[in-house]
């Protein structure tokens, strides 16, 4: 074999590293090289000006036709008369500028800024971009229901009580916005980004918001039912008291959100982010949880009712005086979960993990705890009459003054477990072990 062959493929991939190195780097030599066109000639029909700072630069009568401004700061600009027909402007800012009897047909203008930008009847700019202007500069009218205003800049404006009403809005910003009491109801908010604004009472009922960013947004008393928030991101939003019945939360990043005395009864949040989330006094009827992150998650005097919880993480949660009759937490890892004063009655606690947890004062009511391991928990004067304990491990757990009344304890493992003044009438025996345990009247079990 000869040498070639050998390094014939390092070599090959070198030679296109470099070109392509070269490559980048004519096409970054090339931007001064446009702008003194442009400055020379006036005419710099599909130059690339990406990014070019072009700030106050006068620029009257200019062929920029096809033309690559994304993200160019034209701020203060003189473009009156210019040509800029199929130009891309998206994320360009042109606050400021001076664009009467320019032509802006077919232009792209997603995200760019157009505060103060300047227009005229003679102006050639479709009639989506115009309505933006007018909006953007005060001279709009605040009912907006059904308008197009896709990938519109909005930033920092007070919008508060506009009519958006089923408006298409898919990729605009409305960072830092104030948006209170404004009507999104069936509005398309696909992509959109709302950080940091201003939502207060604000209504979204049905509203697609796939992807959008709520991030630290502020929607308390917000009506979110039935919105579409898949993946969203609501991360450190304020959502207290806010309506999300029925709303699809599937995947969305809701950590270390605070959604204290919110409605999420009927809520998707299948694999949802609830990191260190607050939700206390949340009513979680029929909700589906499976496979969240509910990992350090305030979720007291909530009501989970009928709620499904498979694969969810709960580890650090703490569950104190909620409602959770009727859930499915059966495979769950629960140890050292604080369920104290909980309603588990009628629930499903199968195979679960519940070593170490705190069930102090818990109604485990006909649950079904079937080879649920509860080594070293506290069950302490918990209610666990018709429990179904079959196969449970209750190893070296605490059981004093609790009410076993009509349990089934077949083959259910006692070892060294208090049981001191704990009700057993009723009870079905079958293998159980008593192992070292302390029975109701004080007395040690030899094994």
């Amino acid at each position: 074999m000869n040498k070639f062959a050998i390094y014939h493929k390092p070599l090959v991939s070198f030679i296109a590293i470099f070109f392509y190195s070269l490559t980048i780097l004519s096409v970054e030599a090339a931007k001064p090289k446009n702008i003194k066109k442009l400055l020379e000639t006036r005419q710099c029909k599909g130059c690339n000006l990406k990014n070019a700072d072009l700030r106050g630069l006068h620029l009257r009568k200019t062929n920029l036709q096809d033309a690559n401004l994304e993200g160019a700061n034209l701020n203060g600009a003189d473009l009156r008369g210019a040509f800029l027909k199929d130009a891309d402007l998206t994320e360009a800012d042109l606050r400021n500028a001076r664009l009467e009897d320019a032509n802006l047909e077919d232009v792209k203008l997603d995200r760019a800024k157009l505060n103060n930008t300047v227009v005229n009847y003679r102006t050639v700019i479709g009639q989506k971009w115009r309505l933006v202007l007018e909006i953007i500069n005060g001279k709009s009218s605040k009912n907006l229901q059904g308008a197009d205003l896709a990938g519109a800049n909005f930033d920092g404006l007070d919008l508060r009580n506009f009519d958006f009403q089923g408006a298409s809005l898919q990729g605009a910003s409305f960072q830092g916005a104030l948006l209170k009491g404004a009507n999104f109801n069936k509005a398309n908010l696909e992509e959109t980004d709302l950080f940091i604004s201003d939502l207060r009472s604000t209504n979204f009922a049905q509203a697609n918001l796939q992807e959008s960013s709520l991030h630290f947004s502020d929607l308390r008393e917000a009506n979110l039912n039935q919105a579409n928030l898949i993946k969203a991101n609501l991360s450190s939003s304020y959502l207290e008291t806010a309506q999300l019945e029925n709303a699809n939360l599937r995947k969305a990043d809701l950590a270390r959100a605070i959604l204290i005395n919110a409605n999420l009864s009927n809520a998707q949040l299948y694999d949802a982010n609830l990191f260190a989330a607050k939700l206390k006094s949340v009513n979680f009827a029929g909700v589906d949880l499976q496979k969240a992150n509910l990992t350090g998650a305030d979720i007291s005097d909530s009501i989970l009712t009928n709620g499904l919880l498979r694969k969810a993480k709960l580890e650090g949660a703490s569950l104190r005086v909620m409602n959770l009759k009727g859930t499915n937490l059966s495979g769950l890892n629960l140890s050292n979960v604080d369920f104290s004063g909980i309603d588990l009655s009628n629930t499903n606690l199968s195979k679960a993990n519940l070593s170490g947890a705190n069930l102090q004062g818990t109604n485990l009511n006909n649950a079904d705890l079937t080879k649920t391991d509860l080594s070293g928990a506290n069950l302490q004067g918990t209610n666990l009459s018709n429990a179904d304990l079959t196969k449970t491990d209750l190893s070296g757990a605490n059981l004093t003054k609790a009410n076993l009344s009509d349990a089934n304890l077949s083959f259910t493992d006692f070892t060294n477990a208090n049981l001191s003044q704990t009700i057993l009438s009723g009870i079905k025996l079958d293998f159980t072990n008593f192992c070292d345990a302390t029975m109701p009247n004080g007395a040690k079990r030899k094994c």
